[in-house]
């Protein structure tokens, strides 16, 4: 890097930043369609019939296809597995996985700990008497 490299004048930057301003003009007239109101029909117009005829089946199953995704998308889905309270201690998981072995193995770890100061604030108190 060079370090005897002096700092372009406000004057020079402003207008720099004036010219890419400029070629940063939208490139769309505002008579073409745009593509969320655009229906395949009038996408393939401006191709000749053949190349229409060859198009119309792959825009119309690009078209399925995003209908289905939208569909997907804003349907509800439940969050809830049942709609009841369940005991989920009554049988051990279909797939137990790393994640619940080192939950447990906190868990477990965590209850000890408990276990030890309760046990040992128990002691304290009954001396003191």
């Amino acid at each position: 890097m060079n370090r005897n490299r002096k700092p372009i004048p406000n004057k020079t930057r402003k207008k720099m930043e004036k010219e890419v301003k400029k070629g940063q003009k939208k490139l769309l007239k505002e008579d073409e369609l745009r593509t969320d109101t655009l229906t395949p029909e009038d996408a393939l117009k401006k191709y000749p019939a053949k190349r229409q005829k060859v198009e119309k089946p792959l825009m119309e199953s690009v078209m399925k296809k995003m209908q289905i995704k939208k569909k997907k998308k804003s349907a509800k889905h439940s969050k809830r597995t049942t709609p009841g309270e369940v005991d989920h201690r009554e049988s051990s998981p279909a797939h137990p996985h790393t994640e619940s072995e080192r939950w447990k193995k906190t868990v477990d770890m965590q209850n000890n700990m408990k276990r030890k100061a309760l046990t040992s604030k128990l002691q304290k108190h009954k001396k003191n008497k």
